[in-house]
C-alpha cells in the first residue's frame, strides 16, 4: 500500500530523502523531527515500512497528517529486507538528489543547505561529470565517525577514497537521483551491500567530498538488529555480487594492488561456493583473463576453508 501526503505531482523537489524502517517505533519519530527541523524545505520523504510487527505503521500514519513536507509512505505487507526497500525508494524518488537516512539516524538542520552550497560552487561542466556528494557523519556523542577526506572540498571516486586515500567510516552520501536509478540495487538476494552500488557508480563517476558532519549516525549495537551484524554467508549472492563488481569494474587499478586483488578473489570464491555457483560460472563471470587464471587455485583454497558448509 502506498499513501502520499502533501504530494504535488508537478513539484520539482531538489531532494528525495529515503528511509527504510523495520520495528522502528523507538526511533522513527526522531527521524521525522529532524526532517521537520530542516532549514531547506524543498524535499520529499519516502519512507518504507518493511512489514513491522510493532506500531511503526500507525506512527507514520500520524506523521502523514502532521507533516509540513511531502511524504510517500510505502507500507509493505511482507518483510522484504533493506535492499528491496532501498530499491523501491529509488524507483519512487522524484528529487534531483537522493539521500538515504536510516530509521535510527537524524539529519542536521543545515544539511541540505550545505550540500547545495558546495554543489553550487562548482561550474556546470564539473557538475555534469559527478555522481553527487559525500559528507561525514557524527555519532550520538558528537564525534566524527571514521576519518576525514584528504582535502575539502575534494574530488575523487569512492573506490580511490577507500583503497588509496584510506578514508574510513560511515559517510553521508547525496547522489543524483537519475544516476541512482541507472545503478539501482540488483534484487538477487534479500540483502545486497550498499557498497555494491557505490562501486558500480564509482567505476564511472567521481564525487565531491567535503569535511562536514551532516548526519547523526547512531552506532550499531549487536542486540539492535543492525545490518552491520548480519552473517554475510546468509546473503551470499548479494556479497558475491559486491566482490564481482569490485574485481571486474576496477581491474586495472587492482593490478597495482595485488594483495587486495587476491583478497577480493578469495572472498568472491567463498561467496560463489556458498551461493552454489558452479566453478565454470565462477570463472566465466570474471572479465579479466589473468583473474580467471588466478581464481583456479584460490577457488580450491576457498573450498577447503568452507568445509563446514559441506560444499
Amino acid at each position: 500500500m502506498i499513501i502520499t501526503s502533501n504530494n504535488k505531482q508537478d513539484k520539482n523537489y531538489k531532494f528525495s530523502i529515503c528511509t527504510p524502517c523495520y520495528n522502528s517505533s523507538d526511533s522513527i519519530e526522531a527521524v521525522f523531527t529532524s526532517l521537520t527541523n530542516l532549514e531547506y524545505q524543498n524535499f520529499e520523504w519516502i519512507v518504507v515500512n518493511d512489514a513491522s510487527s510493532d506500531n511503526t505503521s500507525s506512527l507514520i500514519h500520524k506523521m502523514l497528517n502532521n507533516a509540513n513536507f511531502s511524504i510517500t509512505f510505502c507500507d509493505l505487507d511482507q518483510n522484504k529486507m533493506a535492499t528491496f526497500c532501498y530499491h523501491l525508494s529509488i524507483l519512487k524518488a522524484k528529487g534531483e538528489f537522493l539521500i538515504f537516512l536510516d530509521h535510527d539516524d537524524q539529519i542536521k538542520p543545515n544539511a541540505l543547505d550545505r550540500f547545495l552550497y558546495h554543489w553550487d560552487r562548482l561550474p556546470s561542466f564539473q557538475q555534469d561529470n559527478l555522481a553527487g556528494m559525500l559528507a561525514h557523519c557524527e555519532d550520538e556523542n558528537g564525534n566524527m565517525v571514521g576519518t576525514e577526506f584528504p582535502d575539502s572540498p575534494y574530488i575523487n571516486n569512492f573506490f580511490d577514497l577507500w583503497f588509496t586515500d584510506n578514508v574510513r567510516g560511515e559517510k553521508f552520501f547525496c547522489y543524483k537521483t537519475n544516476i541512482m536509478q541507472e545503478h539501482n540495487f540488483e534484487l538477487i538476494d534479500k540483502y545486497v551491500p550498499e557498497s555494491s552500488v557505490m562501486w558500480d557508480i564509482a567505476s564511472k563517476y567521481d564525487t565531491l567530498n567535503f569535511n562536514e558532519c551532516l548526519r547523526i549516525y547512531n552506532q550499531p549495537t549487536e542486540n539492535g538488529g543492525n545490518l552491520s551484524f548480519l552473517d554475510p554467508y546468509d546473503y551470499s549472492a548479494g556479497f558475491r555480487l559486491n566482490y564481482k563488481n569490485l574485481i571486474n569494474k576496477f581491474s586495472s587499478k587492482l593490478n597495482y594492488k595485488p594483495y587486495t586483488l587476491l583478497n577480493f578473489l578469495y572472498k568472491y570464491s567463498q561467496f560463489s561456493l556458498v551461493s552454489k555457483v558452479g566453478f565454470q560460472s565462477c570463472i566465466d563471470d570474471l572479465e579479466n583473463f589473468s583473474h580467471r587464471v588466478l581464481i583456479i587455485p584460490i577457488y580450491m583454497l576457498a573450498k577447503i576453508s568452507l568445509f563446514k558448509f559441506k560444499i
